[in-house]
């Protein structure tokens, strides 16, 4: 399964961006390659826990950096059977990129100590040079058990480097205090903490030297500003658009859409990609994806308007114009399946743009 890669290419120093759902760890990257040195190859490793494939693509069409690769692990796989799926897309995408720097995002509801495992033994000891351990928090979601009960949840703090709380500017003075607080409760005084708002985490972060046990002080800064088959991967370089596996090709050109779900860790996955012959109205789809009570709603729409990605997390919403051109794509992800399995394709293709 692993071949040996060229010199050119050994110890490359790696990243890892953890965070559980809706933390903001997509915004985080594009605000890391949008400050890539010119002459630098990245290449990104993705892991949605959905089986859509929404961040490779927002990722990789919303980035006009033509050194960056990108390479997804879709349904929450990444961790799985000794980590196989993510060892055959990483060789892959190292192979193709020779990257200067690697950035790897497992699922908001995986294992980074599974990924880690892999990183640094075996096969990888001469490849990876794991230097830092990056976990984004939303510190507002602190008095959720959904949260702070997970074992994902601190799994992710306890093995990381350094504890980002994202979305700092939407803190109250209590979330500070509640951060804080379970920082101290939960042994995790010695990791260094930054607050950081626009998913602004800044370049000197991803050089610290890694260390599975950390004795440095802790302090405060702020900054202001399953094993699947692997032909159903998702592959993409910026200067590409992003293909899907051709038996689900097929199946959108026959059927005009496509429907995937997942589960595992307690929550489940429900997605939809529309082909483009599919327009949706603006308002209408937008109105309809706010109204959604459900943990995590993230995608990029056709409208009459162009193409939206937007990201629901919680009562937060955002959206914007996106670059991306082939499709449409929707993720909702919940702790309750029955709710989810109330929604269904007809109720999106009832929000399509009238012809006028």
């Amino acid at each position: 399964m692993f071949t040996k890669l060229s010199a050119k290419i050994l110890t490359i120093p790696t990243t890892l961006i953890t965070g559980f759902l809706g933390s903001g760890k997509t915004t985080a990257i594009l605000q890391l390659l949008a400050s890539k040195p010119k002459n630098e190859t990245w290449a990104v490793l993705v892991n949605e826990f959905g089986e859509i494939g929404i961040d490779s693509s927002l990722l990789s069409n919303n980035t006009n950096e033509k050194k960056v690769f990108i390479r997804e692990v879709p349904g929450g796989c990444m961790c799985c059977a000794s980590g196989v799926p993510m060892q055959v897309a990483l060789n892959q995408l190292i192979s193709k990129s020779k990257p200067d720097r690697l950035i790897i995002e497992p699922t908001g509801l995986g294992h980074p100590k599974e990924v880690v495992e892999v990183l640094t033994k075996g096969n990888y000891l001469d490849i990876i040079s794991l230097q830092s351990i990056l976990c984004l928090v939303d510190a507002r979601n602190l008095n959720d058990t959904r949260y702070t009960k997970h074992p994902s949840f601190k799994e992710q703090l306890k093995i990381a480097d350094i504890i980002i709380a994202a979305k700092a500017d939407k803190y109250s003075v209590q979330d500070n205090e509640n951060l804080l607080n379970f920082i101290n409760n939960n042994n995790l005084d010695e990791k260094t903490l930054y607050h950081i708002e626009h998913g602004n985490v800044e370049p000197e972060w991803l050089v610290q030297k890694h260390k599975i046990r950390t004795t440095a002080k802790a302090t405060i800064g702020i900054n202001p500003n399953n094993i699947m088959n692997t032909a159903t991967h998702i592959e993409s370089n910026v200067n590409e658009e992003s293909e899907l596996d051709p038996v689900l090709q097929q199946k959108l050109e026959q059927d005009s859409f496509v429907e995937l779900t997942n589960h595992g860790e307690g929550f489940f996955s429900k997605g939809w990609i529309f082909s483009n012959t599919h327009i949706f109205n603006y308002q209408k789809i937008i109105s309809f994806i706010t109204s959604l009570n459900v943990t995590r709603a993230k995608g990029v729409i056709l409208t009459e308007k162009g193409h939206y990605s937007f990201n629901k997390s919680g009562a937060d919403f955002n959206h914007e114009k996106s670059t991306y051109t082939n499709d449409s794509r929707i993720e909702l992800i919940d702790t309750n399946e029955s709710m989810l399995n109330t929604i269904d394709y007809k109720q999106f293709l009832m929000l399509k743009h009238a012809v006028q």
